[in-house]
């Protein structure tokens, strides 16, 4: 392995460390950093692989948490984004551009979470099918759509561990659907078969290390950790 994917995997590592704790952050946090060290082709379909493992353990076990219509809901217009970013992908796909303009909606969500409180805030009914159709977009080029969505839950969904588990099920069955794109466009070549291999076995030390440090440290102050490190992130994608 070369400096740059053991760096990558210590990358990954961490960001399921934080995916465990705050649910959502992980992917949108390893993103940036990834594809700076293994390139876009490498780490999308690693990190989509990988999140499809942790939100199958997820579902598996708080099936009984799923809120159908949600669920649905959800797969509506997040699977419209999807086609428009399998759109964007194969016909306008500009990647370091796109990036910019990825990582600065990273950095306006990081923002918006540090400095209002999201929890409980009502958003127009017409305005949601545009947060979920626009994660759907960002999740298909960067697998990293959860935060948008995350927007959407604050004003829909009040229970926690129903949205975590719901939005998980979405997770499985569309990054899926990137998967099995990935594997058609041949993403997956021995080296990216091995990546994975190591993140998706440290990722269950990942998941363990994460629920401890969840029972020692605060939640809030974490989340604003957080989210500091994602506004990090975000600048790292935009410079």
């Amino acid at each position: 392995m070369s400096i740059a994917e053991v760096l990558f995997v210590i990358v990954a590592f961490v960001a399921n460390i934080v995916q465990a704790i705050t649910g959502f952050a992980g992917t949108v946090l390893a993103m940036p950093l990834s594809i700076d060290l293994v390139g876009y082709n490498v780490a999308r379909p690693i990190l989509n692989l990988v999140a499809i493992v942790i939100c199958l353990i997820v579902v598996i076990f708080n099936f009984k948490n799923i809120e159908w219509k949600k669920l649905l809901f959800l797969i509506v217009f997040v699977g419209i984004g999807f086609g428009l970013g399998f759109l964007i992908q194969r016909f306008a796909f500009d990647g370091e551009r796109l990036l910019k303009v990825y990582g600065t909606i990273i950095c306006l969500i990081a923002l918006t979470y540090l400095f209002f409180d999201m929890e409980g805030k009502q958003f127009p009914k017409w305005l949601q099918p545009i947060i979920l159709i626009l994660a759907g977009i960002i999740h298909f080029l960067y697998t990293s759509g959860g935060p948008l969505v995350v927007l959407f839950a604050a004003s829909t969904i009040k229970d926690k561990n129903k949205f975590r588990t719901t939005l998980s099920f979405m997770w499985v069955i569309l990054n899926s659907i990137i998967f099995t794109t990935n594997i058609i466009d041949g993403q997956f070549t021995p080296r990216v078969w091995m990546l994975s291999a190591i993140v998706i076995g440290s990722c269950f030390v990942s998941l363990i290390l994460g629920k401890l440090i969840l029972k020692k440290l605060d939640r809030k102050m974490f989340m604003r950790l957080t989210y500091i490190l994602l506004f990090i992130s975000g600048v790292s994608a935009v410079m």
